[in-house]
C-alpha cells in the first residue's frame, strides 16, 4: 500500500457495526495523524472494544470505512491489518503470547518468521530478541530471562514483551488497549515513555485507557465514545472530570425504589485494599440494603469482590461476617460461610452441556446428594423454585443452560445464590450482556430478596447501579474516593468522585451517616 504522506495515519469514516437489531457503533468518525497520540475513552458498553476489533481486523464493520495512510483498508483479517501497518496490543495478555515458547521466541515471533518458518536458530533468535527488547527500552530487564518459558514471567512482564514485539513491526498505527491495567507504577512509567518515543518516531498511537490521569499526560486529543457514538473530540489541555462527565452523559436516571438503611451488619471490612497500590478503606454492608460499587473500568471493583470471596488473597485489613472473623482462603471457604459470587464473565460460569438444574445446584452439591451421588429429585425441586422465583423463561430445569437466552442464563446464575443458605451475595457486573427487560427483572428480584442478607453489586455503569442500590461506594485507583446515598447521586458529583484520588477512607453505612448528621442516636 502506497502511503500518502499528507493523509492521517488513521481515518475512521462513518463506521457502524450492527449485531442483529443492536447497533453497537453508529457513524463513528475521527482521525489520528502521524506521530500523534489520541486517547479513546468511554464507559462500559460504549463501543470501544468493537472499534478496536474492527481496526485490528478481528471483526468486519457493517458500514463505513477505515483508511490507513490515505488508502481504504477495511481489514478483513488480523494479517491484513498488520500488512496495512496496524498493530494492536489487546488487554488480554494471553491472546498475545504463545505458552511453551520462550521469551525470545515470543519477542521474535513476527520478525523472524513472517512466512511461518518452522525452524530458527537459537543464536539468531536471541540476537533478534535483544535488538527488539533494546529498541523498546527493555534490554537490561529481559536479557536474563530470554530462555525462560513466557508463562513463567509475571503478567506485567508478558505485557511488555507483547508491546515490544508490536513495536518491532514498525507500525503506522499502534492501538494500545488498556496497556497499563496490570502494571505497577514503575512499569506503567516505562510504557508511557515508550509511547512518547513511538510518537516522536512518527508512529500514530490510539491509546485506550480507563486511567484518565495517563490520558491527560500523554494524549494530544481525546475521543469520547458513548453508546456507540462519538460524543466529543477534545484537544489538549483537558480535565479528567470533564472527560468523566462526557463519558457518563446527561442526568442520571431517577430512582424507582425507596432507599433502605438496612439492619444489623452482615459484612464489616476494615482497612482492606483492592490493589497493592490502593489506599486502605472500610466497608460495612447491612442486612436488607443493597450496596452499589461503581468506578471507571479497572478501579478495583472486581479485585475487591474476589478477595471477599476468597478467590484472591486479602491484601490487608480484616473481615467479619455476622460479627465473627471471616478469612476465606478459597471460594469453597466462602461458600461454606454463606458468601456467593456472580462473576463478571458469564461464560466462565457456564459448563457446556450441563443442564439448568446442575448449574443451579452446583454451589450446594452436598445439600443435593445422597450417599455421595447427586439426587435428581432434590436438584429439580431446587431448580424449579429458582426458575419460578426469578422468572426464568425457557424449556425447563433439564434443558442445557446454553439453550436459554442470555438474560435467562444470567437469572439462573444470580438466582442460585438465593436458596436460603446465603448471608452475603456479591455480584460483579450482573447486568452485562442482558437486555433492558432482563436487567429490570434482575434488579427487582435482587431488591425483593435482600431483606435478611447483604448484597453488593458492582458495575462500571452508574445507571445500572441506580436501578438497584441504596448506597453507592465510588472507587478510583484501587481505593474509595467517596460514597453517596443513591438518591443523592448526580452526574456532577459522581464525575468528581470518579476522578478524585482515593485516600485512606473509613467508609460508613447509611445508619452511620444519619448519626453523623444528628438524625439518629446511638
Amino acid at each position: 500500500m502506497t502511503a500518502d504522506v499528507d493523509a492521517p495515519a488513521l481515518a475512521v469514516e462513518r463506521l457502524s457495526k450492527r449485531y442483529g437489531p443492536v447497533e453497537v457503533l453508529r457513524g463513528v468518525s475521527f482521525d489520528v495523524a502521524r506521530g500523534e497520540v489520541v486517547g479513546l475513552v468511554g464507559a462500559n458498553g460504549a463501543g470501544k472494544s468493537t472499534l478496536i476489533k474492527i481496526l485490528s481486523g478481528a471483526v468486519a464493520a457493517s458500514a463505513g470505512q477505515v483508511r490507513i495512510a490515505g488508502a481504504v483498508t477495511n481489514p478483513a483479517t488480523v494479517r491484513q491489518a498488520a500488512r496495512a501497518g496496524v498493530q494492536t496490543v489487546h488487554q488480554e495478555i494471553g491472546a498475545g503470547v504463545i505458552p511453551g515458547a520462550t521469551v525470545a521466541e515470543n519477542l521474535t515471533l513476527d520478525s523472524l518468521a513472517p512466512g511461518g518458518a518452522l525452524w530458527r536458530s537459537r543464536r539468531r533468535t536471541r540476537a533478534a530478541a535483544r535488538e527488539i527488547a533494546a529498541a523498546a527500552g527493555l534490554g537490561a530487564d529481559l536479557e536474563a530471562v530470554l530462555d525462560r518459558p513466557i508463562e513463567e514471567l509475571p503478567t506485567s512482564e508478558r505485557q511488555q514483551v507483547v508491546i515490544a514485539r508490536a513495536l518491532s513491526a514498525r507500525p503506522r498505527l499502534l492501538v494500545l488497549d488498556e496497556p497499563t491495567a496490570t502494571l505497577s507504577t514503575r512499569e506503567s512509567e516505562r510504557v508511557l515513555a515508550s509511547v512518547g518515543r513511538m510518537a516522536a518516531a512518527g508512529v500514530a498511537v490510539l491509546y485506550v485507557s480507563h486511567r484518565l490521569a495517563e490520558i491527560e499526560r500523554i494524549c494530544e486529543r481525546v475521543v469520547v465514545l458513548r453508546d456507540g457514538v462519538v460524543q466529543r473530540d477534545v484537544p489538549a489541555p483537558f480535565v479528567a472530570r470533564a472527560l468523566a462527565e462526557a463519558m457518563l452523559g446527561g442526568t442520571l436516571s431517577t430512582l424507582r425504589h425507596e432507599i433502605r438503611g438496612g439492619g444489623s451488619p452482615v459484612l464489616e471490612a476494615r482497612g482492606v485494599r483492592a490493589r497493592p497500590d490502593g489506599a486502605p478503606f472500610d466497608l460495612v454492608v447491612r442486612a436488607g440494603e443493597v450496596v452499589g460499587i461503581t468506578g471507571l473500568v479497572g478501579s478495583g471493583q472486581t479485585e475487591l469482590l474476589e478477595q471477599l470471596y476468597g478467590a484472591r488473597r486479602l491484601l490487608g485489613g480484616t473481615l467479619s461476617l455476622r460479627g465473627r472473623p471471616y478469612a476465606p482462603q478459597s471460594p469453597a471457604d466462602a461458600v461454606r460461610a454463606g458468601v456467593g459470587l456472580v462473576a463478571e464473565s458469564r461464560a466462565e460460569q457456564i459448563v457446556p452441556t450441563w443442564s439448568v438444574r446442575r448449574h443451579v445446584t452446583l454451589p450446594r452439591v452436598r445439600a443435593h446428594s445422597r450417599f455421595g451421588l447427586m439426587d435428581p429429585r432434590l436438584e429439580r425441586a431446587t431448580a424449579r423454585r429458582t426458575l419460578g422465583d426469578f422468572g426464568v423463561v425457557g424449556p425447563g430445569a433439564d434443558a442445557e443452560l446454553g439453550d436459554l437466552s442470555g438474560g435467562n442464563q444470567q437469572k439462573v446464575l444470580v438466582g442460585r445464590w438465593f436458596d436460603g443458605h446465603s448471608t452475603l451475595v456479591l455480584l460483579d457486573e450482573p447486568f452485562r450482556g442482558v437486555d433492558v427487560g432482563a436487567r429490570a427483572d434482575i434488579a427487582a428480584h435482587l431488591r425483593e430478596r435482600a431483606h435478611d442478607i447483604g448484597l453488593v453489586v458492582a458495575s462500571s455503569d452508574p445507571a445500572e447501579i441506580l436501578q438497584v442500590a441504596d448506597r453507592v461506594v465510588v472507587m478510583a485507583d484501587g481505593g474509595v474516593s467517596g460514597e453517596l446515598r443513591a438518591d443523592q447521586m448526580t452526574t456532577e458529583e459522581l464525575s468528581r468522585l470518579l476522578t478524585t484520588p482515593a485516600r485512606h477512607s473509613r467508609t460508613t453505612d447509611a445508619r452511620e451517616n444519619r448519626r453523623a448528621f444528628g438524625l439518629e442516636t446511638t
